[in-house]
């Protein structure tokens, strides 16, 4: 426990000072961490020889990236959905199951554009991007612990035995609370121009803290599928990259969606109430 617990603050302080360095710093690494992140994926779902779909699988995410900086995040999107094909293509070659290899790969790829357009959005990305971590991590202690600590009925039992119904109440309250508090911080400090509407603020951080639970329950699921317990063995007491990023990965692409729906502005989100 306290091994893990050290780790985890080792990766969080890491992930904030690249969230604050911003630009190509950010870029750079949310590049990195997408690329373990593939590499994971295809060593634990393909079958056969995968050394041709993983290099056109990193290629992808590399290419989004450039893409992104050059460009912006529409022809972004265009290289997503290209390089998804392509590897579906790859996989297919290698007789690996091509539309499952190509899924995880489309869902990766649009978290890192989705991650790098709302870190850069209309000037309010670095208070967004400190939000959707605050929420997402209040929503992962939260659940971890209540869970640990309350016990009780399994949210999904063959999926994975350890989630409870008070986990991830506990996890949603966190969730609420982290997304208020950080908000509360956040205009404390000036970040924010206005104080924004909490009601919104809860309301956003309802809907992340369910699909960061939802992303980390699917994530279960999959590794149950191929009969494995972690993603990885990069981190001591954490597993691998995915396991540790299997939230972020989902909520990335719903919050981007969201602002868009709402306007294309995450300023939106911070509006004074």
């Amino acid at each position: 426990m306290g091994r893990r617990l050290v780790i985890g603050v080792i990766l969080a302080i890491c992930a904030l000072v690249a969230v604050e360095a911003g630009g190509f710093a950010f870029l750079a690494v949310v590049t990195a961490l997408t690329a373990i992140v593939i590499f994971e994926w295809i060593r634990m779902s393909c079958r056969h020889r995968s050394l041709g779909t993983l290099a056109v699988s990193v290629a992808v995410a590399l290419a989004s990236s450039v893409v992104f900086a050059l460009w912006d995040a529409e022809w972004a999107l265009i290289a997503v959905a290209i390089g998804t094909v392509l590897v579906g293509l790859a996989a297919k070659f290698e007789n690996n199951n091509p539309f499952l290899v190509a899924a995880g790969i489309a869902v990766f790829t649009l978290s890192l554009v989705s991650t790098n357009w709302l870190r850069v959005e209309n000037g309010s990305g670095l208070a967004t991007i400190y939000w959707l971590f605050a929420v997402v991590w209040a929503t992962d202690s939260g659940a971890y612990l209540i869970g640990s600590i309350i016990g009780g009925a399994r949210v999904a039992p063959r999926i994975s035995p350890g989630k409870t119904w008070a986990g991830a109440i506990g996890g949603l309250a966190a969730g609420i609370f982290g997304g208020i508090g950080l908000t509360l911080l956040l205009s404390a400090v000036d970040v924010l121009e206005a104080m924004p509407d909490l009601a919104i603020i809860a309301a956003a951080s309802v809907l992340l803290s369910v699909v960061a639970q939802f992303g980390d329950l699917a994530e279960s699921s999959v590794k149950r599928h191929f009969g494995v317990k972690d993603s990885g063995a990069w981190l001591p007491g954490h597993g691998g990259a995915l396991d540790r990023l299997d939230s972020l990965i989902f909520v990335t692409p719903i919050l981007a969606l969201a602002v868009l729906l709402a306007g294309g502005s995450a300023r939106l989100l911070w509006a004074g109430g």
